[in-house]
C-alpha cells in the first residue's frame, strides 16, 4: 500500500474527514489509491475543510464525492443510498477494471458492486441487516471499527486509519481474484451445460458451478439433480443441487441410513465399493473413482424419486 498521511493540506490530493473512521472513508480511500498517482490524505475537520484544486474530496464537504447532503442519491429502485465509496466506485469503477484481465468486465463491476459496495453504501447510511442468529455476527463494519482508538485511548488516530486502508486493500484485491475467478469457471460451466444430458452434471474440475446453474436460461438444466466434480482432497464429490440460490433445502438426498457413514461402513450400505464420505446433511459425498461417483450420484435421485410418490 503506498497511501500516505499529512497534516499539512497543501500536499495532499486526497481530502476526507478525521476523527473516528469508518468502512465508508477507509475503502474511499484504499480505492482511490489504487490509481490516484501519488496518493497523500489529509483527514480535515468537517468544520475545516481545505480548498485544494487538484484533490479529490470524499464522505465531508457535501461535494460529488459525498452523501450528507439533502440531495443525497438512492440506488435506482432500491432504498439503498449512495455512500461515497459507492460514488466512487460508480465514477471509477469500471475504468479501474480496464486493466484487469476478466472475461465480462460488467459482471465483475456488477459483484464488486453487490458483494461489497453495497453493504458499505447501506450501514453507513443507516440502512442495517437484520438476521437472527444464535451468535453475534462481527460484520465488516464492526472489524473496520476496531482499528479505532478505544475511547481510552487519546493518541492520534491517523495511523489506525493507514492500517484500516491496508486491511481494506486486503479484503478489496481478495474479492476482486475471487469474483473473477468465480466468472471464468461460470463461462466452463456455462458451455458444460450446453452439452448435458440426463440429471447429472459432471465437471473436469474443481470450479464454482451454482451460478452459472441458476442463471442459465437452457432448459434442460432444469432436470440437473447433482454435480460430480473432483475433489481438492482426492477422488470424486457428489453434490445434490440445491432448490434455489436462497433455499438451501437439497432436491434429492440419500437414504437416512447413509447419512453421516464413512469408509467400509458406507461402502456397504451403499454398495458402491469406492464410497468412502458421507456429510450427515447429505449436501455431500465422495468415493475414489468416477464411476462410482455416477453410482452413488444415481441412488440419490432414485431414492428421492421413489420416496416422493409415495
Amino acid at each position: 500500500m503506498n497511501v500516505k498521511i499529512t497534516n499539512n493540506p497543501n500536499e495532499a490530493t486526497l481530502i476526507t474527514h478525521d476523527a473516528k473512521f469508518h468502512p465508508d472513508d477507509v475503502f474511499s480511500t484504499m480505492f482511490l489509491s489504487k490509481f490516484i498517482e501519488n496518493p497523500v490524505v489529509y483527514r480535515a475537520s468537517v468544520r475545516n475543510i481545505p480548498e485544494i484544486k487538484d484533490a479529490i474530496i470524499y464522505d465531508i464537504g457535501f461535494g460529488k464525492f459525498d452523501h450528507h447532503g439533502a440531495d443525497a442519491r438512492y440506488r435506482e429502485n432500491s432504498n439503498i443510498k449512495y455512500c461515497s465509496f459507492g460514488l466512487l466506485w460508480e465514477e471509477y469503477g469500471r475504468q479501474y477494471l480496464d486493466k484487469i484481465e476478466t472475461e465480462d468486465k460488467e459482471m465483475l463491476y456488477k459483484a464488486i458492486e453487490d458483494k461489497l459496495v453495497k453493504q458499505i453504501d447501506g450501514i453507513d447510511n443507516g440502512l442495517f441487516y437484520k438476521i437472527e442468529s444464535p451468535y453475534s455476527i462481527l460484520d465488516l463494519d464492526k472489524i473496520i471499527d476496531s482499528f479505532n482508538n478505544t475511547w481510552k485511548e487519546k493518541t492520534d488516530n491517523n495511523e489506525n486509519f493507514l492500517k484500516a486502508v491496508s486491511f481494506a486493500e486486503i479484503i478489496f484485491d481478495n474479492l476482486l481474484k475471487k469474483e473473477n475467478s468465480t466468472i471464468t469457471a461460470i463461462k466452463c460451466v456455462e458451455k458444460k451445460l450446453e452439452n448435458v444430458e440426463g440429471n447429472i452434471l459432471i465437471l473436469d474440475e474443481y470450479m464454482p458451478y451454482t451460478e452459472a446453474i441458476f442463471n442459465s436460461k437452457l432448459e434442460k438444466v432444469k432436470n440437473i439433480k447433482v454435480v460430480i466434480l473432483p475433489s481438492n482432497r482426492g477422488g470424486y464429490n457428489i453434490k445434490p443441487l440445491t432448490i434455489s440460490k436462497d433455499n438451501k433445502d437439497l432436491i434429492v438426498n440419500w437414504p437416512k441410513e447413509f447419512l453421516g457413514k464413512h469408509d467400509k461402513e458406507l461402502a456397504q450400505l451403499s454398495g458402491v465399493k469406492t464410497a468412502f464420505f458421507m456429510h450427515a446433511t447429505g449436501f455431500l459425498a465422495s468415493t475414489e473413482t468416477l464411476e462410482d461417483a455416477i453410482k452413488l450420484a444415481n441412488i440419490a435421485i432414485n431414492y428421492s424419486e421413489n420416496t416422493s410418490n409415495l
